[in-house]
């Protein structure tokens, strides 16, 4: 299969910080920022670069690299003596081994039908005792059926157990936690996250709500938030939380590992 077809659908996210993805993608970066200090970094399928500028900021040099020529183009603009983007297939990355002292992959994984071959090139490109932090979503939350991922830029999703089994096949497990949105967040800005909500009256109430308000024009939206909530309508990325206690359960699993 072709490296195109392998990564297609992966750039999907609005990077506008109106839209709704923005927040849950970028909770991510700024969950990785506690590990950057003073380091190097590969940003693996680092899409539109909207993750460097977070890396960038007390790292020592962050390299984004990602497949779609078109996202690389847009990341470009995130470059400056500490940031560079190059156009790459995360099968077969142009580095020498142990190359890195971080790898960020967020939302990879899934994609891919050689799975096992791009851990095994992530461990080659980082250092010994480097650090991976991986995220990619839960399929006891996803719910495949038959195996089969809903979501159709998906070929496979791990239920915890089997992504802790393939993961320390290459390396050794720090921390193993789940991303989910803040209980702040009464409605999740996900169709699929709403329709789990319950079906008592108050709940299905404060949905119809946030819908109606959903579909206003966006400076009405933001300003009505603002005054009844003071705070923007979606989620930001500071409104997720990363816990090991509901890695069963979250949405996304995060792992954090070090190279054996």
């Amino acid at each position: 299969m072709a490296s195109e077809e392998r990564f297609r659908g992966i750039n999907v996210v609005d990077a506008g910080k109106l839209s709704a993805y923005w927040g849950e993608h970028v909770a991510r970066y700024v969950f990785a920022s506690q590990y950057i200090e003073n380091k190097n970094i590969l940003d693996i399928a680092c899409g539109t670069g909207y993750g460097l500028g977070f890396l960038k900021n007390k790292s020592k040099l962050v390299i984004g690299v990602d497949i779609d020529i078109k996202a690389v183009r847009e990341a470009k603009k995130e470059c400056n003596e500490k940031v560079s983007v190059l156009t790459g297939d995360a099968l077969k990355l142009p580095f020498a081994d142990e190359r890195f002292d971080l790898i960020t992959s967020f939302e990879t994984l899934e994609h891919l039908h050689e799975r096992r071959l791009f851990l095994s090139e992530l461990n080659r490109v980082l250092k010994q005792n480097g650090i991976l932090i991986l995220s990619t979503p839960n399929a006891n939350y996803t719910k495949p059926l038959n195996g089969k991922p809903l979501n159709p830029f998906h070929v496979f999703e791990y239920k915890p157990e089997e992504l802790r089994v393939e993961l320390e096949n290459h390396f050794v497990m720090q921390r193993f936690l789940g991303q989910t949105l803040g209980e702040e967040f009464a409605i999740p800005p996900f169709y699929d996250a709403q329709t789990r909500l319950s079906k008592n009256f108050v709940t299905q109430t404060k949905l119809f709500c946030w819908k109606v308000v959903n579909k206003l024009p966006v400076s009405s939206r933001e300003s009505l938030s603002q005054m009844i909530w003071q705070k923007p309508f979606y989620p930001t990325e500071n409104d997720y939380r990363f816990t090991p206690e509901i890695v069963e359960t979250a949405p996304v699993l995060i792992a954090v590992c070090q190279k054996k």
